[in-house]
This record gives C-alpha cells, structure tokens and sequence, in this order.
C-alpha cells in the first residue's frame, strides 16, 4: 500500500516505523531535522506543509491508499485529510488532541455534511486514560489489559529491589494458579515462557514479569505484588484533557481524588465537571502545595501537564515522598528511557494507542495487536485460518521470542496447556518481539 503520513514527529515517525516495513511510506513534516531519522528506516521524507497541494502532489496523494494526519495541530490535521481526499486519497485517518474537534467529527450532523472526507478519527489521550484508570486500579501492577471480554486479564509487574522475588530462579517459584507466567521482560527484551533456559532464569531488580490470569487468579496474584490492597486517594497533577478524563472515570469508584492544575478558569470548569474531586489551583511543581494536600497520604500520583520536564519533577519529588506508584505522562518516546532510568515506576505515552489502532486498521483481517510493550514487544490476537492444520499447542513451534498466552474457542477460553489441540476459527493470543512477528504469522497459516 502506498501510505502518506501528515507529521514525522511522536505519533506520525513511529506510525511509520510500524508500517514500513509491509508498506510504501511517505512522511511529509516542516521540520529537516527528520530527514535522517525517517530515511535511516526507509521511510521516504517529504519537507514541506501537509496543508499545500502542490506538496501533497508531490506526495503522490492520487496513488494513496491511506493519509494519516497526524501533525501536532488539529486544525492542520483535519484541513490536510479533506485536501488529500479531494486529491484522490482512498482512506484519511485524521488524530485529534481537543476534546472539541472528537465531538464535533463524530456528531450524526457532520457527518452527514462530511460524508466520507474523514473516514476515522482518532483521540489518543482518550485511549491514554483508560489506560492509565487500569493500571491504578491494580495495586502494584505497572501494565493491565483486559482481554477475551473481560474473561482474562494480562499483568506486568516489576521486580524490586527488596521483593521477595528478587534473585530467586523461576523454577522454584510457585504461581498461583489459574495463572500463567509468559515471560520476563528485561532490558527491552522479551525472555518469552517457551525459550530454552527460561525456567533456570534468575530474576533481577528491575525486570518486568508478565502473567495472564483469570479473574480467580488475578486476586491470588495481586496477594503476591500488592498485599497493602486497594487503592485509597489519588492525585492528579494536570487538569487538561488527560486528567479531567482519569478523574472522572475514577469518580466512579470509591477514590478520593485531588486535581491540581494552574489555570483558574480550569480549575473552576473541573469543580463543576468533578464535583467529587477536591480541584486546587496551583502549581504541581510546589512542594509545599502537594504536601499541605496530602502527598503522604496518597496511594497514587499521575503527572500528566503537557509538559516533560514538569511532569518528571513532580514525579522525582512523589517518589520522595514515598507515593508507592508513580504514573508520568511522556511526550517524547526518547524520554521514556531517561524517566525510567531514573526510577519513575510506569512512564505512559499516547503514542501506544495510536501506533495499536492504526496498525490494526491496515493489517490482515485475522491478526489484531492488542498491546504494545516498550518499543519492541507486542501481544497478538491471531484467528487460525481455514488452512491451519490441526495439531496440539505443544507442537506449534513458535520462534524464540514469542510464546502463547491463551487460547480461545467460541465462548470458552484457556490459559496454555500444551497437550490441548488447536484448530482452523480458534484464536490464539500470542506474547511477541515484534522482529519475530512475521515469523509467529507464519508459522500458523
């Protein structure tokens, strides 16, 4: 497919490392400083303004299959998806960050006027806060994801210094049951349950052990990572978007929740919006306000203003403080690293969403990428198709780096057991490197 990216920046330079190599991609951005960045992974680089024809010509825009825009500015973004459809673009993807502009594109009247201009549009912060409501209501958990319908759920943990798993080999730790353990993530890579020497692994500080589990066995394993229980009071510093939207979801449970944003006129729209929440104005970065609010007594703090630095100096001092989890919003993929080098517990993007729904929209019908993890590891949905031939699960030899996590038939679904038999119309839900992926694909056709 021939595929036009609008913004080479955080969203749009890594959609296109996801799509290159399966597609012809090119990036049109302002800024030549990306040039480099883009070609280095054969992406072709177009300087110049996605709002000018004569640039997205030069794109080949009447030979796209697909626009994406996805530039930092929403105005840019939905003026350049109705030019690249005017032009001869076959799909436009548009990303929008105002909670205005989501509203207003997917009201029944703009549509009608609309037509089919815009064919989706997507709103990462949306996917950023669920996300991050998950990861809170699941004490000691740095990642959650719910899947097969709520049926099972997929945890990562961290191992710390002082847990009782630190410097213990694999092979003598008993899981709970209704759970299994598919891998440990360390240093950015995927030690996967079937890889040889996994069970005589020794666990470190610092990596990340990865569990699916069903409902009874999610509470025996939040025992073993959070005996301290539920989650109490959180603070949220940042009211924009992000925050309002954590908030609220939480509002739903029994959580005391402070907002803490600068703007006044904010700040009064979220006391009347959160009606629940204690709103205060002030800046996140004051010591003194946090911990005259309770800092102490929070079991959670979220730092998600637009910016890095501050959200990285709000979380060092939480940290401090003693807050047992951490969660930092990160603009910049290259932060990421430096925010986790640093001990802040689970540093989040936007970008994660975003890359999962585009990927998915362009991908085969039987393949779906449910999470990405670091920048590298992703877990798959594969629907085994009419030709895959029957064989059990012990016998589908999948390549180091990539390991089954459940198994789902019609209404039933199952943790791994490698005498069970797969066949054509099950889905298997696979724990993956992504230089592998292709491999896991083929070898279950």
């Amino acid at each position: 497919m021939h595929i036009v990216i609008a913004g080479g920046g955080e969203i749009g330079g890594q959609i296109a490392k996801a799509l290159t190599q399966k597609h012809d991609i090119v990036v049109i951005d302002k800024d030549p400083e990306l040039r480099e960045r883009l070609e280095q992974h054969d992406v072709q680089f177009l300087e110049g303004s996605a709002t000018d024809p004569d640039t997205l010509r030069e794109a080949k825009m009447d030979l796209a299959d697909v626009f994406i825009a996805a530039t930092n500015w929403d105005e840019v973004n939905l003026l350049a998806c109705l030019l690249a459809k005017g032009l001869g673009a076959k799909e436009v993807i548009c990303f929008v960050g105002k909670s205005s502009y989501m509203d207003i594109l997917t009201d029944p009247r703009t549509v009608e006027i609309l037509g089919t201009r815009i064919d989706r549009v997507l709103w990462p912060q949306r996917s950023l806060a669920k996300e991050i409501v998950e990861v809170i209501m699941v004490p000691g958990a740095v990642d959650v994801e719910t899947l097969a319908g709520g049926r099972l759920r997929f945890l990562e943990y961290r191992v710390e210094e002082k847990s009782p798993y630190a410097h213990r080999h694999l092979k003598i730790i008993d899981w709970p049951e209704e759970t299994f353990m598919a891998g440990v993530l360390r240093e950015g890579r995927l030690i996967a349950a079937r890889d040889p020497g996994f069970d005589d692994l020794e666990l470190q500080p610092g990596d990340r052990i990865l569990f699916t589990s069903t409902p009874m066995g999610f509470t025996a394993l939040q025992a073993c990572f959070a005996p301290r229980g539920r989650v109490r009071q959180v603070m949220i510093v940042g009211g924009g978007n992000v925050g309002y939207m954590v908030a609220q979801e939480l509002s739903r449970y029994r959580v005391q929740i402070v907002v803490v944003d600068h703007n006044e006129e904010r700040c009064a729209w979220l006391a009347e919006e959160l009606p629940g929440a204690l709103v205060l104005q002030g800046d996140g970065t004051d010591t003194d306000l946090l911990e005259s609010e309770g800092l102490d007594n929070t079991d959670v703090l979220v730092a998600v203003t637009d910016n890095d630095e501050k959200n990285l100096l709000v979380s060092l001092f939480a940290k401090q403080a003693g807050v047992a989890k951490v969660i930092t919003r990160v603009g910049r993929a290259e932060n990421r690293k430096l925010f986790e080098r640093v001990g802040i517990d689970i540093p989040l993007t936007p970008r994660q969403a975003a890359v999962r729904e585009v990927v998915d929209w362009l991908d085969s019908e039987n393949v779906d990428h449910l999470s990405l993890m670091e920048e590298n590891i992703e877990l798959l949905e594969i629907e085994l198709p009419s030709t895959f031939r029957e064989r059990t699960l012990g016998s589908l030899e999948l390549p180091t780096g990539a390991t089954v996590v459940a198994v789902e038939r019609g209404k039933k679904v199952s943790l791994p057991n490698y005498n069970q038999t797969v066949a054509a119309g099950d889905t298997l839900l696979v724990l993956s490197e992504r230089r592998v992926a292709e491999d896991v694909l083929a070898r279950v056709r």
